[in-house]
This record gives structure tokens, sequence and C-alpha cells, in this order.
């Protein structure tokens, strides 16, 4: 399955999650996602129409004028290519979306592995074998984000604050 969003929730409460992601996409505008459970427990993936970054700031929005929506959903992130979980095909990816990233700009490898034997320091050194800008763990411009279920990554070039966590949302509005 090809998938564009990557959601997180509480183990054994996907059910109730994939109900909530369903009307979420649906008030956005997509009366038609695909939606799966994952093997891993907690992760659903979503394949919608919609663009994936604007879901993020959307749900931000939703989080901020009806809070009580998200009951389950703890976070959904965004992605933008998806391919076989092995070192090759990932690192191509990466090349391929990494254009969006300017030289003086610093960034972040941030892998996140479910039922993979691939090992993190590989895929990091991989990733960044090519690119030719500083890493800042603290503060960077960029993430590289990979994420694994399974056989297959989701890969995304993002900023920092694109990735939507519910709890975090919610705390900021106190």
């Amino acid at each position: 399955m090809n998938f564009n969003l990557l959601v997180t929730t509480f183990r054994y409460r996907e059910g109730e999650a994939f109900d909530e992601v369903l009307q979420l996409l649906d008030v956005l505008g997509d009366k038609d996602p695909s939606i799966e459970i994952s093997s891993v427990s907690g992760v659903i993936l979503v394949d919608t129409c919609l663009d994936p970054f604007q879901v993020v700031e959307n749900c931000r929005e939703m989080v901020r004028n009806e809070p009580w929506k998200f009951r389950y959903v703890l976070r959904i992130i965004p992605l933008e290519k998806n391919c076989k979980a092995e070192l090759t095909e990932i690192h191509s990816v990466v090349n391929q979306l990494c254009r969006k990233m300017e030289v003086h700009e610093t960034f972040m490898i941030m892998i996140e592995k479910r039922h993979s034997k691939l090992h993190s320091k590989d895929i990091i050194s991989t990733v960044a074998s090519k690119l030719d800008m500083k890493v800042n763990l603290d503060d960077p411009n960029w993430i590289i984000l990979v994420q694994i279920v399974n056989r297959v990554a989701g890969i995304s070039i993002l900023r920092p604050n694109q990735i939507f966590s519910s709890v975090k949302e919610k705390i900021s509005l106190q």
C-alpha cells in the first residue's frame, strides 16, 4: 500500500483512531481515503488525495477550535514518498527529495523503525553520505524523516513544525 500519512495512536485503540481519522479526513474533503491498520500496534497508514502537509495544518487549526475531536489520534506524520525499506532505495528517494533544501541550511535525520532489521546508524550514514550541509540536532531547518513499517519506508523532508502532535497542540492551548 502507498501511504502519505502515518498516524500513531494508543496500543489497542487502532479501531477508534481509524474511525477518528476517517471523520477528520471527511471534514477536510477526502470522502474516500485508503486507511489500513498496520501489523504494528498503534500505527495506521493512510493514503489521502489531500496534501499531507495541509492535513497537518488543518488538524492543528481543528485542535484550536475543537480539541475534543482528537481523542485517539496522537500524531499525524506527512510522507512524501514510499519505497522498499532497503538502503539503496531510501538513499535514492532522499536524494530526489533533498533538492528543496539549500546548502546553507541545517538538517537532522530522524529514523523510526517498526518491525525492521535495518540498523538506524546504517540508514543515517547512507542518507548523510552525499549531503554537504551542516547537521544540527537541536534546532535544524529541515528534518529528513524515514518511517519504516515492516518492509516499506515512508520518507519526507520537512520542517520541524510539520509533524502534528495532538498532545502538544492541546498543551499549547493552556
